[in-house]
């Protein structure tokens, strides 16, 4: 009979201490919650080359330019267009190619289309027309530098920064 007793009070030891640990188990508690992540990329590549450079050499003072430079579209499928042009100042100030003046200034033109100081050029549909898969469009730039130049070799005159957007 002790046994018994023992054995019930052994019990109800044991199970007034797990409910009691199961009252301490509900004031804090962890959870895992996955992160579910979609991505979904619908557009097209842009797959141009763009001149590396466009070369400009003032030779006994001419100004000379490259005559093969171009941007290829080099996709399969699906056309390009040039939708803006910038040049920025580098060793030079950018300058109107039709008003030129100014020490240490450079102005150019591409495709008929001058810049007024450094910014975006106003461009043309004309000028710079929808390039087609594998095709490409020639670039026909021109410069004016200004009389103060020094003999140097590589310096960067200044930048041209396109923007390429696919035609839908």
């Amino acid at each position: 009979m002790k046994t018994k007793r023992l054995m019930a009070m052994f019990m109800a030891v044991f199970l007034g201490l797990s409910m009691g640990m199961t009252v301490w188990a509900a004031k804090s508690t962890t959870a895992t919650v996955p992160v579910t992540l979609t991505v979904s990329n619908e557009y097209r590549a842009v797959n141009v080359t763009v001149p590396a450079s466009f070369p400009v050499e003032v030779i006994n003072g001419v100004v000379v330019t490259a005559d093969n430079a171009r941007i290829t579209n080099n996709a399969k499928t699906g056309a390009v267009k040039i939708t803006a042009i910038s040049v920025t100042d580098g060793a030079y100030k950018v300058g109107s190619y039709d008003n030129f003046s100014g020490a240490q200034t450079i102005a150019l033109k591409f495709n008929g289309c001058p810049t007024t100081c450094a910014g975006k050029l106003s461009i043309t549909d004309q000028a710079f027309p929808v390039i087609r898969a594998g095709e490409n469009l020639p670039l026909t730039y021109f410069a004016k530098v200004s009389g103060d130049a020094k003999n140097t070799e590589g310096i960067e005159a200044a930048k041209v920064v396109f923007t390429i957007s696919i035609v839908e």
